[in-house]
């Protein structure tokens, strides 16, 4: 059930007042990295806005302000430690322009990020690298931090001799002196301050060109090969980018640079975006993985965000959601759209997590605490389906047409929604208001739909009935949606256009033979969750010959829950035939939901000759639907012990085997867990397979994976698994496990903190509020502060899930496999006769026998 977004005390945010306007920032700044310092001058050229302006307020948080002067000549000034408010002196007039020179130092907690080598990680590199969005820059520089106030930039900044710096724009000047290196960065383009970055350290370059610009790829030296991997396709990039929105890159250079223990995946500074170092490819890691969508995503940003920026936090989706779906336009650029669908369904799949488990919110809000909270899946993926059924309504040609529009109208400057839609109407003479009230301004959730779909045989037409079930109040509207009904007939797929705004509807479509396929929203554009009545052979028809693979996928999912022999087989032979990856492993999950002898037989099968990994990974994760299946758990168990070419497919093989509560589990996954690997995905999952296992004297072992000095990803997961173990339980052992995870929210890691948190909401125990309040109190990190006080909200209210709902999960799963077991017995009475005749005849009384025994 969706909750509030808005917590207790939360007041709507506005873009703050501005009585100057910020036209350049000059940062000189000297780093200290073993101090964790910097000191140095802020100067702001400023044009006085407001009439008769005599003080100006500046964001400057945590941060030691030593003088403040124009030309010189020294200003009175009052610093609250967060707040920083100047005394120009005199009442200035409008125009003026004025150059604020602030000196100031600091150790800053947030926005400037100190990284260094300790016992526990002795290979760290010594690295200082910023991290502004949201409201960060106020940490290391005092600014107007707000994203509506754009300015040119340049930093100076010194550094020791052997560290290279990146900032903004072109590389003015690089000198050494002594022991110490000054680089000279600056940007004649006006962008929001929270994009001005700095990232130092030991870093090597790979220097490329894309047309005129210069492109740069910067790492810790000797991850050259892994960083031409991961982010080598960018000039492909910025070729498709540029000629698909319809505005040429904006910027001469672009770089990305890799740092370590970065706080988000990445981030779009203006022409040198800073990405995570634990994304770097190795060569094994490649063969079924990539980032480009993270790599896509922060390019994307250099139009979206940086070149156009949103007016306010409020209405982020506009950078974040254009972000989002350009991802889609470069999977579907580079490996067509089939790919790209896949995407989609992710998406559609976090945000309904998202709205179901925690809250429901429209996109563009003003009511939150802090920025940060509002960075969420409603942002990013509903916001990057929002633009999909965009462009789905608008065509494809309209659509872009409109997008070259909007960036020309506000290049360098600020939009709202509104801006979007205006853009829309001028470019294309489609009045769209209607759609972003609904799905971005004023209306929340989404449709769910219940569609049956029927052939009338005497009247030689479909019939097909849509209801909107879901419920309607004051923020989730009755939704007006645009879509398209799919129907074979021979060999030829007949398109007709539909559109629902009721509660419910009927139409009929008359076709001169009955079709194959039935298809409501062929490509699934629609938002929406549906549930759809469609005769078998119909499915089936859809599974063996639908044009889009989301749609086969789709039909994969929906026979899975009917089951039978007919259906058995059909997925059977779209899991060997279909030519896309996606589809086979679709089936092979449909597989492993029906469980049936015959539906495990063929898995088995299928892992012998299955040769694309990611296929391979979706039949290894089906046969961990077998739970107590000995055959099963000996497929998968062969992949834990000898390995595979795939990270992720032996990964997975760690946790599906726990899933089927072998006792081969105990024994392989201990093994399984210290092998290295790519983002320690094989100990993630090793450690989550003894969780499911459920395997005596576990709790030890997953303890010491917590332990600071281990991989970061491998001790977020044996938190989880922690949890898992102990959830419901108020034991002395269950208490000892939630004690250390309450210590994890201390961590130094600002990931295990947030595994920390999730891990103590699974376990669902009052006894952690006070713990998580401190983590409120003390945290700088919004979004550690935003989860802590839900999780309290919900231990309070007692809304966490209690080892009741484990014990549940256990009984559905042990039903499921029955179900399985059933199934084959219906399936061989089914059988012509000869076949039941010659089964019973197989059938010997001592495995009667056994059977009763079990």
């Amino acid at each position: 059930m969706s909750r509030e977004f808005a917590l207790p005390g939360t007041r709507p945010r506005w873009a703050p007042d501005r009585v100057v306007d910020v036209e350049h920032i000059k940062l000189v700044l000297d780093l200290d990295p073993a101090g964790r310092k910097v000191a140095g001058t802020a100067s702001l050229t400023v044009k006085v806005l407001a009439a008769a302006t005599r003080y100006v307020d500046l964001d400057a948080v945590e941060l030691a302000i030593s003088r403040v002067a124009i030309a010189d000549r020294d200003l009175s000034y009052r610093h609250d430690g967060r707040r920083l408010r100047i005394d120009l002196g005199a009442a200035r007039p409008i125009g003026e322009r004025l150059t604020l020179d602030i000196t100031y130092g600091g150790s800053p907690r947030r926005g400037l990020y100190f990284i260094q080598p300790d016992a526990g990680y002795p290979d760290k590199p010594v690295q200082v690298w910023s991290q502004g969005q949201d409201e960060d820059s106020r940490y290391w520089f005092p600014c107007f931090d707000a994203p509506h106030e754009k300015a040119t930039s340049e930093v100076i900044v010194t550094v020791p001799r052997d560290f290279f710096a990146l900032s903004n724009g072109e590389l003015i000047d690089d000198k050494i002196t002594g022991e110490r290196r000054t680089l000279h960065w600056r940007l004649d383009v006006p962008h929001s301050c929270y994009l001005v970055t700095l990232a130092a350290g030991q870093l090597g370059t790979i220097e490329e060109r894309w047309r005129d610009v210069v492109v740069t790829y910067h790492a810790t030296p000797g991850r050259e090969a892994e960083v031409r991997r991961t982010v080598g396709r960018t000039p492909r990039m910025l070729e498709h980018f540029s000629a698909t929105f319809g505005v040429d890159y904006p910027y001469s250079r672009y770089a990305q640079v890799f740092v370590a223990d970065f706080i988000f995946g990445g981030m779009e500074n203006t022409t040198a975006t800073t990405l995570t170092d634990s994304v770097l490819l190795d060569e094994r890691a490649a063969i079924d993985y990539d980032v480009e969508s993270l790599v896509a995503h922060e390019l994307a940003h250099q139009w979206f965000g940086d070149l156009v920026t949103c007016r306010d936090w409020g209405e982020g989706w506009l950078n974040e959601g254009f972000a989002t779906y350009s991802e889609y336009v470069w999977r579907e650029h580079c490996d067509g759209r089939d790919a790209a669908d896949l995407e989609l369904e992710e998406w559609a799949e976090a945000y309904f997590g998202e709205d179901s488990a925690r809250y429901r919110r429209t996109i563009a809000t003003k009511l939150f605490d802090e920025p940060i909270d509002i960075f969420d899946h409603h942002l990013y993926e509903k916001g990057g389906r929002v633009l999909h059924m965009l462009r789905t309504l608008l065509g494809d040609d309209a659509f872009w047409s409109a997008i070259r529009h909007y960036l020309g109208k506000h290049r360098l400057g600020v939009v709202e929604t509104r801006d979007l839609a205006r853009a829309v109407e001028e470019a294309t003479g489609k009045v769209v208001d209607w759609f972003f009230a609904q799905w971005v301004i004023d209306g929340a959730g989404h449709p769910e739909l219940s569609v049956e779909m029927t052939w009338e045989a005497d009247a030689g037409r479909a019939v097909v009935t849509v209801s909107q079930t879901q419920k309607v109040d004051a923020t989730t509207p009755l939704f007006r949606l645009p879509t398209t009904l799919r129907f074979r007939v021979g060999d030829a797929d007949l398109d007709t256009a539909i559109e629902i705004d009721d509660v419910r509807h009927r139409f009929y479509v008359p076709l001169t033979s009955e079709p194959t396929q039935m298809l409501f929203d062929p490509g699934r554009a629609l938002l929406a969750e549906v549930k759809t009545d469609k005769p078998e052979p119909v499915w089936i028809g859809e599974l063996t010959g639908a044009t889009l693979a989301t749609d086969r996928i789709a039909a994969a999912t929906a026979l899975a829950r009917k089951g039978g022999a007919k259906v058995t087989a059909a997925l059977v032979a779209s899991m060997s035939a279909d030519a896309f990856w996606a589809v086979r492993g679709a089936a092979a999950a449909g597989l492993g939901a029906i469980r049936s002898e015959a539906a495990r037989d063929a898995l088995i099968r299928a892992l012998a000759t299955e040769t694309h990994p990611r296929a391979r990974r979706a039949i290894v994760k089906a046969l961990g639907d077998f739970t107590r299946d000995d055959k099963a758990a000996a497929a998968i168990a062969d992949i834990v012990e000898r390995g595979d070419a795939s990270y992720f497919v032996e990964a997975e093989a760690c946790l599906a085997l726990g899933r089927t509560r072998s006792p081969k589990a105990a024994e392989l996954l201990p093994k399984a867990s210290e092998r290295p690997s790519f983002t320690d995905v094989i100990r993630q999952h090793a450690w989550r397979g003894l969780a499911e296992a459920r395997a005596d004297g576990l709790v030890p072992l997953l303890l010491t994976g917590t332990a600071w000095g281990r991989p970061s990803q491998g001790r977020r997961a044996a938190a989880n698994a922690l949890a898992q173990l102990i959830r419901g339980r108020r034991d002395q052992g269950a208490r000892d496990v939630r004690e250390r995870l309450e210590e994890l929210l201390g961590d130094r890691d600002f990931r295990v903190q947030a595994a920390a948190i999730e891990a103590l909401n699974t376990v669902g125990d009052p006894s952690s509020i006070p713990a998580l309040r401190r983590t409120v109190e003390r945290e700088l990190d919004g979004r550690l502060r935003r989860r802590a006080r839900e999780v309290i909200r919900d231990l309070e209210n007692g809304a966490a899930a209690s080892g009741d709902a484990r014990r549940l999960r256990d009984d559905v799963d042990e039903l499921r496999t029955q179900l399985g077991t059933l199934r084959d017995r219906l399936d061989r009475l089914e059988a012509p006769t000869g076949e039941a005749e010659a089964e019973k005849k197989s059938k010997k009384p001592k495995d009667k026998d056994k059977r009763k025994k079990k």
